[in-house]
């Protein structure tokens, strides 16, 4: 057998990189060798109840240049029990097969996916991918259905379907049982006593008070108390402590309370009973924070920032009510916003006199005294709070109404007028609009011109 020199090597090297005529030369530079795609769902995450979950194959392994029909394949492997959730509820397309589809769990616990990719070299193998939901940051609230009336031996059934957690998470109740002191019913007495519709049985005429807390998993709600009036002709009052909500930093300190949407049906006349709930953890407020407490437009003085919250309660003479409760949120001064002055457009303003000739010599009279309306009311607070009002002009012409005002007048004196002259004067005029820590101004331009004019 005869050696293949180097040369010889090299000639049987360049043949094999053109095809069987000898012409086209084959682009093995740009030839991708492919194996099987590798699929990879990312890291397993931990949401929150009501968060959407964006899935993605990204990181996944396939041969692009060579794979026509690539497949993405998403399942569903576990849900919770009470999920609705499948492959159905993947993207707004209701399709599994994207690369990068979304979905909303339903409720709380762990959701188990697998991915699979599948083209023209071949099927990945499964990739797991775990998303763990919790019920998130927000306490639930509970509702024990208000007041009931009842009768001795007869079944009272309580309602708490109206509570509800802010993240959609299922509930746990529990529920409490105070009777007179005629009673030997306890919580022990309740049937059912931690769904949503429990029951008892009175022994005796008084007013039994039944307290409710629910939990999503993660946090207790605020106890409601609801009161069952048992073998009395009357009808327990009801309370109402007014709204409450986000008050930003610059609310009114202290506070006014209504209390005069609580009502009793038998007329009867009512006594009011405010309290603290909570206050935020620094602070020093307690019922004695409370001014003119027994009385429907009560006041509380607040002390530093943070969510407070008053019940009321309200006494006909025979039976308290089921509290009410409000809550008010002050927020951080150092997040306070400054408020948005808005001093209205600017103006041009033409006045006009009558001038007279004597021996070809034009006299004007002046041109009287001109109001001028002004409007600040599209001035607002980002944060709601209450702002002020101070209107000022430049060089101190201009004479209010009410400086202090959102909606004034400014006049302009008396000025002098020349026949065919326009005379006209700028009057700059600013608006001051403070909250209880910042202030903005806006400015108008006030165009006015004298003219005098041959009858």
């Amino acid at each position: 057998m005869t050696a293949r020199t180097p040369l010889t090597f090299s000639i049987l090297l360049a043949a094999a990189l053109y095809g069987c005529d000898g012409d086209k030369e084959v682009d093995t530079a740009n030839q991708e060798i492919c194996s099987a795609p590798v699929s990879n769902a990312g890291d397993d995450v931990s949401v929150a109840l009501g968060d959407a979950v964006t899935l993605d194959a990204s990181l996944s392994e396939w041969c692009s240049k060579t794979s026509s029909s690539l497949v993405f394949t998403w399942a569903f492997i576990q849900t919770p029990i009470d999920s609705a959730v499948d492959e159905t509820s993947l993207s707004d397309n209701r399709t599994n097969t994207a690369i990068s589809p979304v979905f909303s769990p339903d409720v709380v616990g762990d959701y188990v996916l697998s991915l699979a990719l599948d083209d023209d070299n071949g099927e990945s193998a499964e990739d797991i991918f775990v998303v763990s939901v919790t019920a998130g940051d927000e306490a639930p609230v509970a509702d024990c259905g208000g007041s009931y009336d009842g009768e001795i031996g007869e079944i009272v059934t309580l309602d708490a379907s109206s509570s509800y957690d802010p993240e959609n998470a299922e509930l746990e109740y529990e529920w409490t049982l105070a009777g007179p002191d005629c009673s030997g019913v306890t919580s022990d007495d309740i049937y059912n006593g931690s769904g949503t519709s429990p029951s008892f049985v009175p022994d005796c005429e008084g007013t039994y008070a039944v307290n409710l807390v629910v939990s999503d998993g993660e946090q207790w709600s605020e106890p409601t108390i609801c009161l069952v009036d048992v073998g009395s002709e009357n009808t327990t009052p009801v309370a109402d402590a007014g709204e409450g909500g986000e008050l930003g930093a610059c609310a009114d300190n202290p506070l006014e309370l209504n209390g005069y949407g609580s009502y009793d049906l038998d007329g009867d006349e009512l006594t009011y009973e405010w309290s603290v709930v909570s206050v935020p953890s620094d602070s020093g407020a307690s019922d004695k924070s409370f001014s003119n407490r027994e009385s429907a437009d009560a006041s509380f003085t607040w002390d530093v920032s943070g969510t407070y919250i008053l019940q009321l309660q309200v006494y006909d003479g025979m039976i308290w009510s089921s509290p009410d409760v409000m809550s008010f949120t002050i927020a951080e001064l150092e997040d306070n916003q400054a408020p948005v002055s808005n001093a209205g457009a600017d103006q041009e303003i033409l006045v006009e006199v009558d001038c007279e000739s004597s021996s070809y010599v034009w006299a004007c009279p002046d041109c009287e005294e001109f109001v001028i309306e002004l409007d600040g009311s599209g001035s607002y607070d980002p944060d709601g709070d209450p702002i002020s009002y101070h209107w000022t002009e430049q060089t101190d012409s201009l004479e209010f109404l009410n400086e202090y005002a959102a909606i004034t007048t400014a006049t302009v004196p008396p000025q002098a007028a020349e026949y065919r002259v326009d005379n006209t004067i700028l009057f700059q005029i600013d608006l001051d609009v403070a909250d209880c820590e910042q202030s903005t101004t806006d400015s108008l331009i006030i165009t006015y011109t004298c003219h005098g004019k041959k009858p």
